[in-house]
């Protein structure tokens, strides 16, 4: 089993890419950016490539796997699957063209512009959970770690921090969820990496956390879901919200 990594101090690049998209007013990161930021402070995220509208699908597809997901990518805050911008399961890049025309036309009559699609390699299944980070106008930034997936809003399993947070307070988060004993093997079932989940919250709201250094330029951020396994943890969906751009 993988060793969880220490949180890194975020990079050169995590700035940079930070500060592109404000320059530029945006709302919100596109996902293929949001999940460069997740891959540069060791956070696994789908195998991916980014294609513009219009570009050929098959020559993209040369270096993934199928199945693929294919999303549609804006640089607002969208919720993709509320609005049918992401589809699943697709074997080829006929399929995977296919959706594009269908992706884009529901994108626009749900007032979002397209800036191009993401297609990925579909993750292995595991236990979902969800990572977020909003700031509080009086504390400042909070940390959040639950029970993922589309019920995480009906289930309300849910622990909060202050960042930044210690090693003990990611233990601490994650032993307080209800679903902690299915995350540590419950019923005979495998255990997943607890300690990948703990260096995730490190590396987003640790001292020198993505979350705790950038929120003043990130107002809310969620992770939802990553799949949990024993080995590891990958980030299959990412949403990041920018202060200061146009909505």
């Amino acid at each position: 089993m993988q060793q969880a990594s220490i949180a890194k101090v975020p990079s050169v690049t995590v700035g940079r890419i930070l500060d592109e998209a404000i320059t530029r007013r945006h709302s919100a990161l596109d996902e293929h950016s949001a999940k460069a930021i997740l891959s540069e402070i060791g956070i696994d995220v789908p195998k991916r490539v980014r294609i513009a509208p219009g570009q050929a699908v098959a020559s993209a597809l040369s270096g993934l796997r199928p199945p693929f997901v294919l999303k549609g990518l804006a640089s607002q805050a969208i919720h993709k699957s509320d609005i049918g911008a992401v589809v699943l399961g697709l074997s080829d890049a006929a399929a995977v063209e296919s959706c594009c025309a269908e992706i884009h036309r529901k994108m626009v009559h749900a007032g979002y512009e397209l800036t191009g699609y993401l297609i990925e390699e579909m993750a292995s299944p595991g236990i979902e959970i969800v990572i977020g980070g909003v700031t509080d106008p009086q504390l400042g930034p909070m940390l959040m770690v639950g029970a993922g997936g589309v019920y995480a809003e009906i289930l309300k399993d849910v622990s909060f921090r202050l960042c930044p947070i210690d090693a003990r307070d990611a233990h601490e988060m994650v032993s307080e969820l209800k679903i902690a004993p299915i995350l540590n093997g419950a019923r005979g079932r495998s255990a997943v990496d607890i300690k990948r989940i703990h260096a995730a919250l490190l590396a987003l709201g640790g001292e020198s956390g993505f979350f705790t250094t950038y929120a003043a330029q990130v107002t809310e951020f969620d992770l939802n879901p990553l799949i949990a396994s024993p080995d590891g943890l990958i980030a299959v969906d990412s949403r990041m919200v920018l202060a200061g751009g146009e909505r």
